[in-house]
Order: C-alpha cells, then sequence, then structure tokens
C-alpha cells in the first residue's frame, strides 16, 4: 500500500471517466493500492483482473477493512449491485474503460510525476534491459539525472533497490516514478514488458521515446498467440498516439527494429498512422532501413560498427558484446538524438557504457577459458548468444541450459534445436523448475536436438560443475537462462542460487581462474 494525501473531486473523477456511487461531491484518499491484504482506513482499492482472478471478487474484502473508495470496471456494475453485499453508501467508482481510467487515476493520484520526466519505453522479446539500461548509463555520463525501471530492479541516481517484476504494478510503478522525481530524475528508462502493456500498468505515463528491439517466440502461457503478444507490444506505440494527438509535442521519436517480420509490421503500421513525431527504422539486414547497422568487427575486447542514419556515418565502439549488442546501443544512440542530443555528446555517452548484469557477462580464466552468463530464456535469444560466441572462433562452445517449468512448453524443444545448431555440446539442466518434474521439461527439450552431443544434469550446480571441468583452452561455457538472477525456484520453494557466484567460486576451487 502507497501512502498518498489527495483531495478527490466529483470534477476530477468526472474528467477521468468515472461514474460515482455512494459518494456526494468529495473524499479523501490517504493511501492506493491494488491488494486487497493491504487496505486500511482511508485506503482506495483498485481492483484490476489478474489472469486467474476477477478484481471484483475482491472489493468486499476491501470494504471490510474501510476503504475510502472502490474503482472497478463498469462490467461488473450490475453483478455488483445485485450482491447481497451492497449497500447504496458504499462508495464505488465505475468506469467503461477500466484500465486506461485506473492508470490515469493512480498516476493523479501521485502527483503525475511522469509529467516532470521524459518517459523512454522499450518493449521486445529481447534487448529490453540491455537498451533501458544503456539509456540509463548514457544519460548518467551526460550528467542528466535519471532513473531506470526493469527486470533489474530499480535504479535512480545509482541507488538501486529489487523489484521482482520487469514492469511493476501500475501502484508500484508510479510511486517509483514520484521517487525518482522526488530525487530530481529528469528521464525515466523503462522497461514495457508485454504482460505490464496487456494488463495496462502503464497507462497514466506519457512516453517521449519507443523502441521496439524485436518479437520472437515467448511467453505463449500468458499470450493467447503471437498475434496478440504483437498486439501487446504494439500499445506502447499506440500510447505515444494518443498522447501526441493531444499535446504534438509530447513525443519525440519512436525506433522500430526491423530484422523481424513484426518489427517491419509495427513500423509499417506505425507510418500509416501519420504520427507527429519521427519513426526510424534500424536493422543489420535491410538496406533500405533509415537507420543501418554495418562494417562489424568482433574482438573477445568488444564489438565495433559504422551506423548510417541520415546520409552520414557514425562509428560506434562497445565493451559490449555481440552483434545484438550493437543493434541496443544503436537504437540507444538514435534515441539520445530524438531527445536532442547532440552528435557527439551522444557518441561519447554510448562509448562509455558498461555491460548490463547478467546480459553476455564475461568471466575469465586461464588459457583463454571464457565463461558467458547470460539471461537468453527464448529460443531466439539462445541462439543469438550461441552465435556471438562461435563468432569469437574459439576451439569449441558448451551451451549450458534449461526451460522454465509452468511456462511456455512449445519452446522447449525449439531452445534445444537452436542450442545443437549453435554449440558443439549441449548440456541440459533444470532453470526455474517451479512445480513441474524436472525430468518432464528435460524430455520435452531432448525432442529438439539435432546432436547426440550432449549431458543430462539435472542440478545446475553439479551442471556447472562439469561444464567447468571439461572447459579446455580457447573454449567457451555459455550458461544460459538465470542471467542476473540470484534465486531458483523448486517446487515451492525460492532458493538462493546464482550461476556468476557459482561459476566464480568453481573457477577458484578448479583452478582454472
Amino acid at each position: 500500500m502507497k501512502a498518498v494525501t489527495t483531495d478527490f473531486t466529483r470534477a476530477i473523477w468526472e474528467s477521468l471517466g468515472w461514474e460515482a456511487f455512494g459518494v456526494e461531491d468529495r473524499i479523501e484518499i490517504k493511501a492506493v493500492t491494488q491488494d486487497s491484504r493491504e487496505v486500511k482506513r482511508g485506503s482506495a482499492f483498485f481492483a484490476y483482473d489478474g489472469h486467474n482472478v476477477k478484481g471484483k471478487d475482491f472489493i468486499w474484502e476491501a470494504f471490510d477493512k474501510h476503504a475510502i473508495a472502490v474503482f472497478v470496471d463498469r462490467e461488473y456494475k450490475e453483478e455488483i449491485f445485485a450482491d447481497s453485499r451492497y449497500h447504496p453508501n458504499l462508495p464505488i467508482f465505475f468506469n467503461p474503460d477500466f484500465l486506461r481510467g485506473a492508470g490515469r487515476t493512480i498516476a493523479f493520484l501521485f502527483g503525475e510525476p511522469s509529467r516532470f520526466m521524459s518517459s523512454i519505453g522499450v518493449t521486445g522479446t529481447n534487448g529490453k534491459t540491455t537498451v533501458a539500461h544503456s539509456l540509463y548509463q548514457a544519460l548518467t555520463h551526460l550528467h542528466k539525472p535519471s532513473m531506470y525501471i526493469g527486470t533489474l530492479g530499480m535504479e535512480v541516481s545509482r541507488h538501486k533497490s529489487h523489484t521482482g517484476m520487469t514492469t511493476p504494478d501500475t501502484v508500484m510503478l508510479q510511486s517509483m516514478l514520484q521517487q525518482g522525481h522526488k530525487q530530481k530524475a529528469l528521464y525515466a528508462c523503462l522497461e514495457t514488458s508485454s504482460h505490464g502493456l496487456a494488463q495496462g500498468r502503464l497507462e497514466g505515463i506519457n512516453f517521449q521515446i519507443g523502441i521496439f528491439t524485436n518479437l520472437t517466440q515467448d511467453h505463449l502461457d500468458y499470450h493467447r498467440n503471437m498475434d496478440a503478444y504483437y498486439r501487446a507490444k504494439r500499445r506502447l506505440f499506440e500510447y505515444m498516439l494518443f498522447s501526441s494527438r493531444k499535446q504534438p509535442e509530447s513525443a519525440k521519436g519512436a525506433i522500430i527494429c526491423i530484422d523481424d517480420e513484426y518489427g517491419k509490421k509495427l513500423y509499417e503500421w506505425l507510418k500509416s498512422q501519420n504520427p507527429s513525431f519521427p519513426v526510424i527504422s534500424l536493422s543489420q539486414r535491410e538496406k533500405s532501413a533509415d537507420a543501418l547497422v554495418t562494417d562489424v568487427e568482433a574482438t573477445f575486447d568488444g564489438y565495433s560498427c559504422v551506423l548510417l542514419f541520415a546520409q552520414k556515418s557514425y562509428f560506434i565502439k562497445t565493451k559490449l558484446l555481440g552483434r545484438f549488442n550493437l543493434m541496443n546501443l544503436s537504437a540507444s544512440y538514435l534515441a539520445l538524438l530524438c531527445l536532442g542530443f547532440g552528435t557527439e555528446e551522444a557518441l561519447a555517452a554510448i562509448h562509455l557504457v558498461e555491460p548490463v548484469p547478467g546480459r553476455f557477462e564475461v568471466l575469465r580464466g586461464k588459457e583463454q577459458r571464457t565463461v558467458i552468463i547470460d539471461y537468453a530464456h527464448s529460443p531466439d535469444a539462445l541462439a543469438k548468444v550461441l552465435e556471438t560466441a562461435q563468432e569469437l572462433t574459439p576451439a569449441r562452445v558448451i551451451g549450458l541450459f534449461g526451460c522454465g517449468g509452468d511456462r511456455d512448453k512449445e519452446k522447449r524443444p525449439q531452445m534445444a534445436e537452436v542450442a545443437s545448431l549453435h554449440a558443439d555440446l549441449c548440456i541440459l539442466t533444470n532453470d526455474n523448475p517451479r512445480s513441474e518434474d524436472p525430468k518432464n521439461i528435460i524430455e520435452d527439450m531432448r525432442k529438439g536436438l539435432k546432436t547426440a552431443r550432449y549431458l543430462v544434469i539435472t542440478d545446475r550446480e553439479k551442471a556447472i560443475r562439469a561444464g567447468l571441468q571439461i572447459l579446455g583452452p580457447r573454449q567457451v561455457l555459455v550458461i544460459a537462462g538465470k542471467g542476473h538472477e540470484d534465486y531458483q525456484i523448486i517446487g515451492s520453494r525460492t532458493l538462493h542460487f546464482s550461476d556468476r557466484d557459482v561459476a566464480l567460486k568453481l573457477m577458484g576451487t578448479l583452478r582454472i581462474r
């Protein structure tokens, strides 16, 4: 529950689209929550639907705890009025467009903190964390107070805290933006997940910049199909169109990577909407793109490329490894240009960006033994990480990975297939098995293997030990799937586990570091 003190008047709630019952002309809201368990006297409860639950089912608990007001989807109005627990004096607000109304109202109750910052939204299957955090780093190097919210948690003025999810719920997100505003942040770099977009968590934020990285199979346990997944991602740019039509100068630009079919589709759709802001296509493959990444050079010390944009060329050099990171940094650079930074100062800031924790993080050992820790947990991401490892021309690439339990089962054989095509040896192990039997998850993975060169070691620490024991000079071990995470979910237990910490400890024990 987040504390606020706000005089909520009829003029305000009507302007936000609410129809009020059991309320006169004003109420004083002292706290905001989406969790009925957190309601206290004076709280406003927003009855969001979950994936498997209806928010309306919790409004009675909220009233029992003396909620000052309940906000709910008008779809449930008649059902609520027919309930035996309903009384005309209960303060209930209904909205026909609940997600938009709730998001805008929660933002209002927190003082609309995003009005005081330039908000940058990054969406896509892979690359969100790297782009958003790289922009946060670059803006900091440009001496612009900034904040980051995403998979790595929240960072503002270099202070970090955990959030537990890529895109926090609406109340937590607005509270974080409020914290950032209080600490004088001028820019907010936000990862916008498909779940967060589909569930309306980003409503109430006006985005100046939108970035789309890519779209490949993932999260189909939540989204019905790839088209639904795409439409959720597109919502970020619908927000930009909506706000820019009310305030033409509010949006500054959209950067769309068009190296997959969904990127092309999004770019063409967005251009067809005649937006008031520039829409820039970015590619490594399509020579007709507005911005083209070319002349790539790869070494173990970093990558470089030339970015062709607006009839000029820009040399980008980075410590980050991988062609995909050149795309990520190019998108970040273009975003800085859209925000009005000069070409040279923006380029200098991009060159200072450090690798993001758990994203192609390199641990170096003796005799050019190399361990790479990466968050890759989709087929496309795993393929890109292994391709990059091979591009560095090692003697052998060993790929260690697993698949999450209670999640998209279709991608399990696909993960194994791309691993067997791009790694010289595969080690199949646990990821977060959750409530599933790890043996069943691995059996699903084995169906996609295209090679006989693989090991199955269910225990993840033992698998990492085995990978390190067989790692020879000039060889690379890729440990994929968990990246920055410092836990493992087995059954109902969440156990401390860090790929990086385990690998470093074992490298020391085995005397290969």
